[in-house]
């Protein structure tokens, strides 16, 4: 019994100290960004950016996020194309409607491996009261160890929104209704 049970706990301390490895993981708004590039017209592209947002990232270790959790939020207010009147007009009731949906929200459903670096992050999107599923490329850039004893990791995700499955349909014709999104993250391990 002895010879059987010895075994069964070194593999169970094992498992155990592998899982405990999981970290939590807090953006850091001064070396992140969130974009986006909208077709003007069907000849150029107007950019933009919100520059008030937060997300945290819960699982994953720095060397594998497989299977973590991402939560991201953005304040509509905050959105700038660098043109006042146009950002303005964005968050009028023809687009993203700030007075009634002050934010905008992705929560993660999966976190998957699709290659060296690479992930496939599934989520549920919410816009202007709407949420749809939205599928986000993840390139895991790297990991660098702080001074604190810590790390901080970077990532890129790119990915591909159709506004009018929003209600963010205002602009007629003028806008494209496909909107790519492009996130560049830097988030640190909290203790």
């Amino acid at each position: 019994m002895k010879k059987i049970i010895l075994p069964l706990l070194i593999c169970f301390s094992l498992f155990s100290v592998s899982t405990v490895k999981a970290q939590s993981w807090k953006l850091d708004p001064a070396h992140s960004s969130i974009l986006f590039n909208a077709k003007h017209s069907g000849i150029s592209f107007v950019n933009g950016r919100f520059t008030s947002f937060e997300a945290t990232v819960e699982g994953g270790t720095a060397e594998d996020f497989s299977n973590a959790k991402v939560s991201f939020t953005a304040q509509v207010s905050s959105i700038n194309t660098g043109v006042e009147g146009r950002d303005n007009h964005l968050k009028s009731a023809d687009f993203f409607d700030m007075e009634n949906h002050p934010t905008i929200k992705f929560e993660s459903t999966s976190f998957t491996k699709s290659g060296e670096n690479k992930y496939k992050v599934v989520g549920n999107l919410t816009m202007r009261g709407n949420t749809k599923e939205v599928v986000l490329e993840a390139e895991h850039i790297g990991t660098i160890d702080t001074r604190d004893g810590g790390k901080k990791a970077g990532f890129q995700l790119i990915g591909t929104v159709d506004r009018n499955e929003f209600g963010v349909s205002g602009a007629g014709g003028s806008v494209a209704p496909m909107i790519e999104i492009i996130c560049n993250v830097e988030m640190a391990s909290q203790k």
